[in-house]
């Protein structure tokens, strides 16, 4: 069975200096962190060969078995005396001020230049840390406070560097780190992930005149808003968008902000956007197909003008201002359902008429035009019949909405050159299939 000195690697001697450096060159070999039962052997043995060292006689002890002081050979009371003195843990051979330097040092390295630091942080591990399991330990926490302590941590780095410190930083509840420290880290990443996205904005809002001023108007406290951007399709709701994404995301940004825009863009009045002006132009043509042929024709474009306009600007307006589930919104609610309910009534008698009577050419060609118009309106009136079946008494409302708006939403959708195309074409079919549907002759 091997002796203490077997485990040691030297001969029986009684130089503690000796045994201390035999110690600490086996030690490297034995760390606690990956051969714990060598290591536990080693310490047993430093132990043992440094109270052979101080007794008087040689005592012979297996590495394996437990050491028992009161199976040692009997001594007077001083020999015990000066073991008990001999057989306290050796004093630290590492300074904690040069380990929290390192710790420092390391960590910032990590964050500046992740591969150097790894490199650096693992040639340190294996290399130059002190052998000793409290001074490992010391630097692991000493290595995450100063992690919390470096601006621009992100999250991908200190999951790289918890995976080769073991902090097991991905479980439910971590025990190799205090909760202090845990909460430390997490509020670095979050201003990390705060400031990458200040820069993202800023990157995005430097390209072109008009999104330098929109981020001049965003940034810069004080700046007012010109009377002229309201005027611009989409500017205001662009700027309005982005507030709300900021303020949804990272809230603490807001600060940064310029409360004179942020006034200006959320009081009431003109601002004028693309889906307004795509409705005023589409409709307004369609209006001019459907009615230039006759004074008579053109009044009932003028009237559906007006039905398009409430269901596109008044009835969202009055839901606004409406308090929901007051007197004022139902009665609003059920007279704007009984209008969808008899547009929808009045175009499906119409096709049914039209598809069971043919009496002759004129009424042939009628149908036939019922028929377009109904297959360009079944694609989204099926399309909201399915996404609101749950909804089944906002369903009139809804169809009728959904017919009125999808060409506007549409051409929206469409690359700038096949805006005009799309213009064209759907204003036709609606100018066409409306009279057909609903204009009395």
């Amino acid at each position: 069975m091997a002796t203490i000195w077997d485990v040691l690697g030297i001969a029986p001697t009684t130089d503690e200096s000796e045994i201390r450096r035999a110690y600490a060159r086996e030690l490297k070999q034995r760390r606690p962190d990956k051969d714990p039962q060598g290591f536990q052997a080693l310490r047993e043995a430093f132990d043992s060969a440094k109270r052979y060292a101080s007794s008087p006689e040689p005592v012979w002890i297996d590495a394996g078995e437990s050491i028992l002081l009161d199976e040692l050979p009997a001594a007077p009371d001083d020999v015990y005396q000066q073991i008990d003195v001999q057989a306290e843990p050796p004093e630290e051979a590492w300074s904690r001020n040069e380990l929290w330097d390192k710790a420092q040092a390391l960590a910032s390295q990590l964050v500046r230049d992740e591969i150097t630091g790894f490199g650096e942080l693992n040639h340190y591990l294996d290399q130059d840390i002190p052998d000793a399991l409290e001074a490992r330990q010391a630097f692991s926490l000493m290595l995450a406070e100063a992690l919390s302590e470096q601006p621009w941590l992100y999250r991908s780095l200190l999951n790289n560097i918890s995976a080769m410190m073991d902090w097991q930083l991905d479980s439910y509840r971590s025990s190799h780190l205090p909760d202090w420290t845990l909460h430390a880290l997490e509020v670095q990443i979050a201003n990390t992930e705060r400031e990458n996205y200040w820069l993202i904005l800023e990157r995005q809002y430097s390209e072109g005149w008009l999104n330098r001023l929109k981020w001049r108007l965003l940034t810069q406290k004080g700046t007012p808003l010109p009377w002229w951007a309201r005027l611009m399709p989409d500017f205001v709701q662009q700027l309005r968008n982005q507030v709300s994404e900021l303020r949804q995301q990272f809230p603490l940004l807001q600060e940064r902000l310029n409360p004179v825009l942020l006034e200006a863009i959320y009081k009431p009045g003109l601002a004028l956007s693309r889906g307004a002006l795509i409705a005023v132009l589409f409709w307004g043509y369609t209006a001019y197909v459907a009615g230039y042929q006759s004074s008579h024709q053109a009044v009932q474009s003028i009237i559906m003008l007006a039905i398009v306009a409430a269901y596109i600007w008044v009835y969202p307006e009055l839901e606004r201002r409406c308090e929901p589930g007051g007197k004022a919104y139902r009665i609003q609610h059920s007279a704007v359902w009984l209008v969808s309910l008899g547009l929808l009534v009045v175009a499906l008698y119409r096709a049914w008429h039209g598809v069971t009577y043919w009496p002759g050419k004129e009424a042939e060609a009628e149908t036939g035009r019922a028929f377009v118009m109904m297959f360009f309106i079944a694609v989204p009136v099926c399309w909201i019949l399915w996404l609101k079946r749950r909804e089944w008494r906002m369903l009139p409302i809804s169809i009728v909405v959904t017919v009125i708006m999808f060409p506007i939403l549409f051409i929206r959708q469409l690359p700038m050159l096949a805006n005009l195309l799309g213009f064209l074409l759907l204003a036709m079919l609606y100018g066409i299939g409306i009279p057909a549907v609903y204009f009395v002759k």
